[in-house]
Formats: structure tokens, sequence, C-alpha cells
């Protein structure tokens, strides 16, 4: 008959589904890592940009501007 399924059919779509499953989970744990690591870098970034400064008046009461970081 036309619409039967032979069992090697259900086989390889079954295969086929296992695949892309184990595919996309590796895809998600890499995009994972991948945007802890620029949320890392980010706020490495902001928190020297917040220390960074041309004079005195850049940094906040009590701290000096010396060689660009203030201290």
């Amino acid at each position: 008959m036309k619409g039967q399924l032979s069992a090697e059919m259900v086989i390889l779509l079954i295969v086929v589904i296992a695949v892309v499953a184990i595919v996309a989970s590796n895809l998600l744990k890499g995009a994972k890592k991948g945007s802890s690591a620029f949320e890392s870098k980010v706020s490495n970034i902001s928190d020297k940009m917040a220390s960074t400064c041309f004079d005195d008046s850049d940094c906040s009461s009590g701290q000096m501007c010396i060689n660009g970081t203030c201290s």
C-alpha cells in the first residue's frame, strides 16, 4: 500500500531526529558559553571605562587621575 511506512523508514526517521536533537543541544551549549564569555568581557571593559580619566574632574571625589586611571 502507498500509505504504509516500512520499519527501515521509521528507524531512519528516529535516527535523523536524534542527530538533529544532539546538534541543537551542542549549539545551545556553545551559545551559552559564548554568551557568558561575552558578558564577562563587556563587564571588564565597562569597569575599565569607569576608572579611565583624562583629568581629575573625571574621577570621583577624593581620587586623582594618574596615568589615565582614577586612583
